[in-house]
């Protein structure tokens, strides 16, 4: 059969039109790839997913990323607008134990898997320290300052209808974020100060708040107070804008659950042209308080079938039911984490976000307060809340980021919860000096080149007047790290440590991690090697090789002791006394006699403002 001319020209017509595109395509590519080959223009650092990925593949691709030297700080010409500074999300918890969280001892009764993450993929700060109660360690985070310099350093927190709270002269932390163009949420508990609307948070920089004002609320009805039971002071305590809740626009939603479900619904709906600052002040794991049916506050730990019902929790002996109770707040703060950590992932926020992790104080015990205890456990560190033993004060913390490349990694680091601002401020792209004279210093570039020594020498743990207690931490040019100790400790009676419930000598149920803290002792429980009695006289502690205060080295290094107590001798001359009038129950706040039922700002020239309307919230209308 004779061939078809004008099939060959149509099938010479395909192969050279073929042939023109194959040759576009390949000078495309060599264009791109010249492109990246100019000079100044760098490749752009690719984020790994875990800490795991990120270390191991150092070594291979280490020309991706800037040495420590080639890391500069955050100014505004390497970006194209507001919207590129980073993100900032706090969580803080409420009396956490420093042996409630998986990553820190490793305990298997607190599973914590998604705060873990966070942690080992993130920098673990293994010698953070807060003060021994909750208004000091807020006070301090948010002003940048030691809080016996703000009047602020009483072991004795913020009661109930006392009219006190973190002077309003000095500037919070939302405010010096908003001087940045930075949008401000706060969600939780605030406890520095609410006899007046002009000590609440959306008063002190924050734009949106919801919160409550108290120590502590119940997580189902927002209600907090006492019943003596005559007379009732007990209310509810939950605001939003200033403005009170009704109890129909919450249905009595788990407060964790709601709280999470307000960020959540800020995440959709927020302003990408703007980075934001969130607080999230959770309510987690501290109990809350109940009258008891006689005269008496006790403790409430309110919890939900989802968490109590996990085998971690499930599995423990019901005689340790306090205990158990404890673990399923733990498993709710692990979630709230969780959730939080997925709305930013969701949003496509999240490798520009920092987040950061930390309590307040260490846990309170039975041994400390049998009504309010939060069955928390600090072991093997000495001691809990309210004392400036290491089990009240060296609470647990970290920062994650993906903008963080020096991640995967434990610092021993001496860091305060004052130095969060500073250190958050610098990392948001603003001049340190701007703060003013503040106590914080800044770490963000010791994060950054990931050296693990940071600007901090000595830390002030408190001087408080009442209590006559103070305590302070300085690293000696060796690096050894050496703690004074003075004043009154609890009831002057008991220095000891507690082992965890639900365990024994024998059976600790846990397993060493990176963070994990080596009492070097006998045995699997410390002991006082030597007396310790701070009533009687200043006791001191080599940390650095006996973190769990075991020896007092008073009288075997008398010029660590001197020189310590010179220190604080410096420290006290720049403490301000106490107005001891403020710590007195105000019978006018009351919410039964005076407010028909709530907590309100009664001190302020409008107490009560009129709540707007509002829709049943809908846990569904979150995401």
């Amino acid at each position: 059969m004779a061939s078809n001319p004008h099939l060959g020209n149509k099938t010479a017509c395909i192969l050279l039109i073929l042939i023109l595109i194959a040759v576009v395509i390949i000078l495309n590519v060599v264009i791109i790839f010249a492109n990246y080959s100019v000079p100044g223009v760098k490749e752009q650092n690719v984020t790994l997913p875990t800490a795991a990925h990120h270390n191991a593949s150092l070594n291979v691709a280490a020309a991706k990323y800037p040495t420590p030297t080639e890391i500069p700080r955050f100014d505004e010409t390497r970006y194209s607008g507001a919207s590129e500074r980073p993100n900032i999300v706090f969580i803080l918890a409420d009396d956490l134990g420093h042996n409630d969280i998986g990553y820190a001892e490793g305990s298997h009764q607190v599973p914590t898997p998604h705060i873990d993450k966070l942690a080992y993929e993130g920098i673990i700060l293994n010698r953070h320290y807060a003060f021994v109660a909750c208004t000091p360690s807020r006070s301090s985070l948010m002003t940048g300052r030691y809080t016996f310099q703000l009047g602020m350093q009483s072991a004795i927190v913020i009661s109930h209808g006392q009219p006190w709270g973190v002077p309003l002269k000095w500037k919070l932390m939302p405010a010096f974020f908003k001087d940045l163009n930075y949008t401000t949420q706060f969600y939780g508990k605030w406890h520095i100060g609410c006899h007046t609307r002009a000590f609440h948070p959306c008063s002190r920089g924050f734009e949106n708040c919801f919160y409550y004002n108290n120590n502590d609320a119940s997580l189902f009805n927002y209600s907090t107070g006492w019943i003596t039971p005559v007379p009732n002071r007990s209310g509810r305590d939950l605001y939003e804008n200033g403005f009170q809740v009704p109890e129909n626009c919450t249905n009595n939603v788990y407060l964790p659950h709601l709280l999470t479900a307000k960020f959540e619904q800020f995440l959709r709906d927020r302003d990408t042209t703007k980075p934001f600052y969130v607080q999230m002040n959770t309510p987690l794991p501290k109990s809350a308080t109940e009258w008891d049916g006689t005269t008496r506050q006790g403790a409430a730990m309110f919890t939900m079938p989802e968490y109590s019902l996990r085998p971690a929790v499930a599995s423990l002996p019901r005689k340790f039911e306090g205990r158990k109770k404890e673990l399923a707040l733990i498993q709710a703060l692990d979630d709230q984490v969780h959730h939080m950590t997925i709305a930013l992932e969701r949003k496509g926020i999240l490798n520009n976000t920092i987040l950061v992790f930390a309590s307040d104080n260490g846990a309170q015990s039975l041994v400390s307060d049998p009504d309010r205890t939060n069955y928390g456990s600090n072991f093997p560190l000495r001691l809990f809340k309210r004392t400036v033993f290491e089990g009240g004060v060296r609470t647990l913390a970290f920062i994650y980021s993906p903008l963080i490349k020096r991640s995967g990694v434990m610092t021993n680091q001496l860091f305060h919860i004052s130095d969060w601002l500073p250190t958050l401020y610098e990392a948001a792209g603003g001049r340190v000096q701007d703060l003013g004279d503040i106590s914080g210093v800044s770490h963000w570039q010791s994060f950054l080149k990931g050296s693990g020594v940071g600007p901090r020498k000595e830390v002030v743990l408190n001087i408080d007047q009442i209590s006559k207690q103070f305590a302070l931490i300085k690293e000696y040019p060796d690096k050894t790290l050496y703690k004074l100790i003075g004043g009154n400790v609890f009831n002057n009676s008991y220095t000891g440590w507690e082992l965890t419930l639900g365990t024994t000598p024998s059976n600790l149920m846990r397993r060493r991690t990176p963070a994990s803290v080596d009492c070097n002792t006998q045995g699997n429980v410390p002991s006082a090697a030597n007396l310790c009695e701070p009533w009687l006289a200043d006791c001191v502690f080599d940390l650095s090789n006996d973190p769990c205060e075991t020896t007092n080295l008073a009288l075997q290094r008398p010029d660590i002791l001197r020189d310590l107590q010179s220190l604080m001798t410096d420290y006290r001359a720049t403490a301000l006394p106490y107005n001891l009038t403020d710590y007195v129950y105000d019978e006018r706040s009351n919410p039964t006699l005076h407010w028909d039922g709530w907590w309100v700002p009664w001190l302020d020239p409008v107490p009560v403002l009129q709540s707007p309307p509002c829709v049943p919230f809908n846990p569904s209308s979150a995401s």
